[in-house]
């Protein structure tokens, strides 16, 4: 009997001590874990920073590059999309400055040597691997935009998961409307439709010299890109601001304009573009750059 006892009471114990490791435990259900990493949102900047080449004479370009880099150390940007990122030192105390943040760095697209041209001045920096799918180089320019090797490149990550595209560019400045969308279609052809997947977002940034308040022109680059815009969140509702930012207003614009850009191609990705928003980058007081940044907050 007490051999049979002490079998009994040793059952027990251990029934006694698994209801205690597993009280103790926390239980996660299937799937818990993949919906609490699929929650982040994907965020990403596009900022024109007005960083021109080395021989066009304009003051303070070090020290604003210096202030980007303290103002973008404080942001929970994954992705970041310049353009006019002409300036070669400039880029380097950026890059430098980033590096632990951004350790993965692409561009600036045509930065292909020694002539009389400049790089399209669009870079791409970010906290995940991207892969360089392509780049473009726009056979139609006008003027000034003609001594920069403007274009577009269109990049692939992945994220939660799920794999999606980037792109970057910087459009004609100026009126030639007839210009930009030839430069559009050279967009879409090269590289939009091109690498196109089903069920692979394209995101598109950049400046793209298209006000938003001239509603032809704007309908225009939607139908180019096939892509989708969406209404910008927050006081801040225009990327160019003659009325406060003195960089803007050296140009002798007084008024407000939206000439920046994330646009959407979804691909068949059931996704969400939670919200667009004006991101005012200032120092203080001081203006980092003639262009607020674009900010977009995407969920796939």
């Amino acid at each position: 009997m007490k051999f049979f006892s002490n079998i009994l009471l040793l059952f027990v114990l251990l029934l006694t001590a698994t209801q205690e490791i597993f009280a103790a435990s926390p239980i996660t259900k299937p799937g818990e874990e993949e919906t609490e990493i699929d929650s982040k949102n994907l965020k990403v900047l596009s900022w024109n920073i007005y960083m021109l080449p080395k021989i066009v004479v304009q003051r303070g370009k070090r020290e604003r590059a210096h202030a980007i880099v303290d103002t973008l150390r404080k942001s929970d940007f994954d992705i970041i999309v310049f353009q006019e990122a002409f300036f070669p030192a400039s880029r380097e105390i950026i890059g430098e400055g980033l590096r632990t943040i951004y350790p993965f760095q692409y561009g600036p697209a045509n930065n292909t040597g020694n002539t009389l041209k400049t790089s399209s001045g669009v870079w791409i920096l970010s906290k995940i691997n991207l892969k360089l799918l392509n780049v473009t180089q726009f056979k139609n320019c006008v003027g000034y935009d003609c001594f920069a090797r403007k274009g577009a490149m269109l990049l692939e990550g992945v994220w939660n998961n799920k794999p999606f595209q980037i792109l970057g560019t910087h459009l004609q400045a100026d009126g030639f409307d007839i210009i930009r969308q030839k430069q559009m279609d050279q967009i879409y052809t090269d590289l939009l439709a091109e690498n196109k997947r089903e069920g692979v977002p394209q995101i598109i940034c950049g400046d793209m010299n298209t006000e938003r308040e001239m509603n032809d022109h704007y309908c225009e680059m939607l139908n180019c890109l096939d892509a989708a815009d969406g209404e910008i969140s927050g006081v801040e509702k225009c990327s160019y601001d003659g009325e406060n930012n003195p960089i803007a207003q050296s140009f002798g614009v007084k008024n407000k304009a939206n000439y920046d850009y994330i646009l959407v191609r979804s691909n068949g990705m059931k996704m969400k573009t939670l919200k667009r928003f004006v991101s005012v980058m200032r120092k203080g007081k001081k203006y980092l750059s003639d262009h607020y940044g674009v900010a977009c907050e995407l969920k796939f």
